[in-house]
């Protein structure tokens, strides 16, 4: 169960909702994989609002299609998108409702299609498995609050412009994991409760388990939710409302992380070949 869904724009003759904004940037499209909230309708105007304020740019065309209800981009229409986010969602990414495997083949064809890919929590999970890893609940049970991740390496060569620090801030709501990475990917972040925080394959697909895209409100809000569906205990959701006491997630700096890797513009840094040595003759 990956947290954290997404919807809301004006519909445009009965297709998949499009929002719009000045012509010459990119295309992108947002899967949304979960239904919308009360809470994040009426404070935000829903989750794609949420999402685009962390993702879009001037001159980018974006819109959004909800895989749960069935709606995916036909072919045509994903031959003139850029770039994919798949959204949390409250299913499990290894189960086999029609819309997932839906999901899981439209991900295939795309990065076939030579498209990035980012997805977030459930969109996380969901990537792995489409790409061939394996997905399913921690042993360690619910991660909810703010919570440190531990960049690897890789990603401190990746993210290499954008002076990564050692320990990165980012708010979990999840109890599912990346139990496997797919052959060839690389793990780009860990965390004292997830051993797959971030990972990416090659320059197309990145996957990030905890939600760049959320503020304290919107995590209290499910939390409240799933605490009067005997979902959560209380003591759950006391820690996690107390991690924000302790420190608060780099909004800014995974925004710079999630549009670098979506647009392109990030390139691993190549490691240095150590000097030789020469031998001096004295």
């Amino acid at each position: 169960m990956g947290m954290g869904p997404l919807e809301n724009a004006a519909a445009v003759d009965g297709a998949p909702v499009v929002t719009a904004a000045a012509a010459g940037g990119g295309s992108y499209a947002l899967l949304q994989c979960g239904e919308d909230s009360a809470y994040v309708r009426d404070a935000y105007g829903g989750y794609f609002e949420v999402f685009r304020a962390l993702l879009a740019e001037d001159g980018e065309r974006w819109r959004v299609y909800r895989a749960v209800r069935g709606e995916l981009p036909s072919d045509d229409d994903a031959a003139g998108i850029d770039g994919f986010v798949i959204s949390g969602s409250c299913s499990d990414a290894h189960g086999d409702e029609p819309w997932i495997l839906a999901l899981v083949d439209l991900i295939r064809r795309q990065l076939a299609a030579g498209k990035r890919v980012l997805g977030v929590c459930f969109g996380h999970q969901i990537l792995c498995r489409a790409l061939g890893g394996k997905t399913g609940r921690s042993c360690k049970g619910w991660d909810i609050g703010v919570s440190c991740i531990h960049p690897t390496a890789a990603a401190a060569r990746l993210f290499a412009p954008l002076k990564m620090p050692v320990h990165l801030p980012i708010i979990e709501f999840h109890q599912d994991e990346v139990w496997e990475l797919p052959a060839h990917a690389e793990v780009l972040a860990r965390s004292d409760k997830t051993g797959v925080e971030m990972f990416r394959l090659g320059d197309r697909a990145m996957g990030v388990q905890g939600h760049p895209e959320y503020s304290k409100d919107i995590l209290m809000s499910i939390a409240d939710r799933l605490l009067r569906q005997n979902l959560l205990l209380d003591c759950q959701v006391d820690v996690a409302k107390a991690s924000f006491d302790v420190r608060q997630p780099d909004k800014e700096f995974w925004k710079k992380v999630c549009r670098g890797f979506l647009k392109g513009r990030l390139q691993p840094q190549q490691q240095q070949q150590p000097k030789q040595q020469h031998k001096v003759q004295l």
